[in-house]
């Protein structure tokens, strides 16, 4: 019985993987995934799946999400959006990007879930469950912005050729156009897992 029991889980966690990775791949690869909020800035949606599946399934599945979410963003820079001024930051291919990109593209999105589950474990103790995810899920995105926007800085702000890509004021010019995309990112965020964790929840616990 708990041999079944166990398979059953696992199963429940493929499954439930399999989804939000390919909800994820279609927020990086269509208009469905933006939020334009003005000239050459459009909020993404991408990280929502990853937190979401964060509540869900055990920290090996969700921390493969954030790899999902890093390859997508990864290929999405190298292609679509290699022309942009601030591809440079994700893709090596860029014409001032390098190794730290990867860096960039990565460990941010690895850690999201990681973020989102340890918060949320610990504040469902103590306050209601809905509450619990908004924070998590806005803490965790404010976490990952910070660290977005702290590696661009620590590794491309000495670089003469992107300081002269984007202006002189290289620190002005990463807090604004990041600036409005993370609030408006961390909202989001925190709005929707306060709304969908229950219903979750309770899908998870008629399945398993």
């Amino acid at each position: 019985m708990e041999y079944i029991q166990t398979e059953k889980k696992s199963i429940f966690n493929i499954l439930i993987l399999a989804i939000f990775a390919s909800i994820e791949i279609i927020f990086c690869f269509t208009p469905l995934g933006s939020i334009p909020i003005g000239p050459g800035i459009v909020a993404t949606l991408a990280h929502i799946p990853v937190i979401i599946s964060a509540f869900l399934l055990k920290k090996k599945y969700s921390l493969i999400m954030g790899g999902i979410m890093g390859l997508c963003s990864f290929i999405w820079w190298s292609t679509i959006g290699l022309a942009s001024p601030t591809s440079f930051a994700f893709t090596p291919f860029s014409e001032f990007g390098n190794f730290y990109s990867i860096i960039i593209c990565f460990i941010p999105r690895l850690l999201i879930p990681f973020f989102t589950s340890v918060t949320f474990d610990f504040l469902k103790r103590k306050i209601n469950i809905s509450v619990s995810a908004g924070i998590s899920a806005a803490f965790s995105t404010f976490l990952h912005s910070v660290m977005v926007l702290g590696m661009i800085y620590l590794f491309f702000h000495k670089n003469t050729n992107v300081s002269e890509l984007l202006g002189k004021n290289f620190l002005n010019f990463v807090i604004l156009w990041a600036g409005v995309n993370s609030i408006i990112e961390i909202i989001t965020a925190g709005f929707v897992a306060a709304m969908v964790i229950k219903p979750l929840k309770s899908l998870k616990s008629d399945k398993i």
